[in-house]
């Protein structure tokens, strides 16, 4: 059985996240709130979710050494497959993106200010 190719980045809609439907995962926030999302989108930008959902069978990520806003915009960022590099948040983004090792975040994140 072959798999889809999928060309990442890639638009998978920003209005699918923190979708009942399609969230088959949560992730846990700085302020105790959460967000469903869904676990393949996530994946395919990141072996580091494909090694916690399907490996280590995760089914809550927390993402609580993050602030909300940045944990927020890079889960946006996965969905829309584009992410805006903002000044006041490029350390963090860029800790996020390394640290779950989404390459083209880190790419854009690394050209945004050099």
């Amino acid at each position: 059985m072959s798999v889809a190719e999928v060309s990442i980045p890639c638009n998978f809609g920003v209005g699918n996240l923190h979708n009942e439907f399609h969230g088959n995962v949560t992730m846990e926030f700085q302020d105790s709130t959460s967000m469903r999302a869904c676990s393949l989108i996530l994946s395919w930008n990141s072996e580091v979710f494909t090694h916690l959902f399907s490996e280590l069978r995760q089914g809550t990520v927390e993402l609580k050494d993050f602030s909300k806003d940045v944990a927020v915009i890079f889960l946006e960022s996965l969905y829309r497959g584009d992410v805006v590099v903002e000044k006041s948040h490029f350390r963090e983004l860029y800790k996020v993106s390394h640290a779950f090792k989404v390459k083209w975040m880190v790419k854009k994140c690394t050209a945004a200010f050099t």
